[in-house]
């Protein structure tokens, strides 16, 4: 997630042309044989036969483009839909069961009349300060989420960032399917906190959730207990809150595990026994968090992974389902640091003793994120990650 002075808006560019692609990445190796250019021209045809039989101008409203992402209406309809067509996932379809080739076409399956719509983010809140580089400094960078979802979403997915307090209005909200809530403070580790007001903003918040949006929560970005206050504000009505306390996992008895990832120790007890939650941790055995607030969670609702201390057992990532939106709370905030994607920005990386120790080697921040998206939008069928550096399994 990065954060900037300014609003920015990701997408992958479309390619344009006779083919009119909006939001697709189509990579090639060589050229395609002849063969293989009829067959996608073929699957053109198909797809503009279904896109037809919704409107025969060939354009879709955007509460239809919606319809197939399982949130809210998205504004901006056109930008990234894929009329006909998605992009394939290498690691879904590695070791070629099903043949298709790593950033072929291949027609829409899902989406209401052959339509793939763009899953719409929004980031709200400041950029964390600390990370791999420590002491409040800001250098290791948030861009990995952001630089992950542009170049790997093959258009399924944009992101925009607002780093300067927006109003949550029902038209502001209705432009997204998924929120993130970052840093809600001019800083997110000194404040000064931001707050809504509650009789328009926060009960508009908790309507989009219930109509079928997602929320995710991150904290931990300060020492302080009042970056909270506007969280639990916002995340009353699902009845979970963050608690005053700093918490974390212990680390393993090979420090390097920590030691190698700017003290991150990793998360490693995960609920995979519940249904609602199971899939959070697909594909995840460690995530690294360091001082992270943990969350007060009521009796009904699902808890995704603890850590204990003593006889003290915390709640790290809690999820919960609001009648048709899902709201995830999870305790901290390391995982919007580039660091710990790919180790830009974490002095171990060129420490010989940290090699295989390091949080690309050891973490599944990645797969965590396509995850808490994912799980947050459950109907979003058409999010796909391709990415060959860092595997995602698709769900």
């Amino acid at each position: 997630m990065a954060y900037r002075p300014e609003k920015w808006f990701l997408s992958v560019h479309a390619l344009g042309g006779v083919l009119g692609f909006s939001g697709s990445v189509i990579t090639t190796n060589g050229l395609r044989s002849i063969g293989v250019a009829l067959w996608a021209l073929a699957g053109l045809a198909l797809a503009l036969s279904c896109s037809a039989s919704s409107s025969s101008s060939g354009t879709h409203s955007a509460a239809q483009n919606n319809s197939a992402s399982g949130g809210v209406a998205s504004t901006g309809s056109s930008t990234g839909s894929q009329p006909g067509f998605v992009v394939s996932d290498a690691s879904r379809n590695a070791g070629g069961s099903t043949g298709i080739v790593d950033g072929e076409a291949v027609p829409c399956t899902n989406g209401d009349d052959c339509i793939c719509p763009t899953l719409s983010v929004a980031v709200i809140g400041t950029r964390g300060q600390w990370g791999a580089q420590g002491n409040s400094s800001g250098l290791d960078s948030d861009t990995a989420l952001q630089d992950w979802l542009n170049s790997s979403s093959a258009g399924t997915a944009r992101v925009d960032n607002y780093a300067t307090k927006p109003t949550l209005t029902p038209d502001f909200l209705a432009g997204y399917n998924v929120i993130i809530l970052a840093g809600l403070g001019d800083n997110s580790d000194t404040g000064p906190w931001w707050t809504f007001d509650a009789t328009t903003e926060i009960p508009a918040l908790a309507d989009w959730v219930k109509k079928g949006g997602g929320l995710i929560s991150l904290s931990g970005y300060s020492g302080d207990p009042g970056e909270n206050t506007a969280k639990n504000a916002l995340l009353a009505f699902s009845g979970l809150s963050y608690n005053a306390d700093r918490v974390g996992p212990p680390c393993p008895t090979d420090y390097r595990i920590c030691g190698c990832s700017a003290g991150a120790a990793p998360i490693t007890d995960w609920n995979q026994t519940d249904p609602v939650i199971a899939k959070l941790s697909l594909g995840v055995s460690m995530i690294g968090e360091v001082g992270g607030h943990s969350i007060s969670a009521p009796a009904n609702a699902h808890v995704a992974a603890t850590t204990t201390s003593g006889t003290s057992v915390y709640d790290l990532l809690v999820g919960e389902v609001v009648e048709q939106g899902r709201v995830l709370a999870y305790s901290d905030e390391w995982i919007t640091y580039t660091s710990q994607w790919t180790g830009a920005g974490n002095p171990s990386t060129s420490d010989p003793n940290c090699q295989g120790y390091l949080p690309q080697d050891r973490f599944q921040t990645a797969q965590f994120w396509y995850n808490m998206i994912r799980w947050s939008q459950p109907n979003a069928n058409c999010f796909k990650i391709v990415d060959k550096q860092q595997p995602v399994t698709i769900w």
